[in-house]
């Protein structure tokens, strides 16, 4: 059975060692998802951004937003998110600051990192 190709969404200002998280986990043992490792910086007003951006998100089967303080006002994570949500991609929320954090909208539910089992969300 092959891996699932993840695209990790994140806040890249405030939260890039959220994204090392993931990138963990698909690097341990039996994992079934491996990390796309396409980070870029943000530049929503740059047609190049946006066209390279959307064929990244879009060649992934799966993308995870890891949700911190302020992700949910991040310029690039909501033009990655509207490019899976009109790819019809699964999106999975998870919620790597602990406590209270504002989800995405539109970007289904949102997971707790400590206690949901990420190879399990993935399927």
């Amino acid at each position: 059975m092959s891996k699932k190709k993840i695209f990790v969404s994140f806040d890249v200002e405030n939260d890039s060692a959220f994204k090392n998280i993931v990138v963990g986990k698909s690097q341990e043992k039996g994992a079934t998802f491996k990390v796309a490792n396409w980070s870029m910086k943000p530049d929503t007003k740059n047609r190049k951004w946006l066209k390279d951006v959307k064929f990244k998100v879009t060649r992934c089967d799966i993308m995870i937003v890891m949700i911190g303080k302020n992700t949910y006002r991040a310029p690039g994570v909501i033009k990655e998110v509207e490019f899976a949500t009109n790819a019809n991609m699964k999106i999975v929320q998870i919620n790597a600051a602990g406590g209270e954090v504002h989800a995405m909208n539109d970007a289904g539910v949102a997971y707790d990192l400590k206690t949901d089992d990420l190879s399990a969300l993935l399927k």
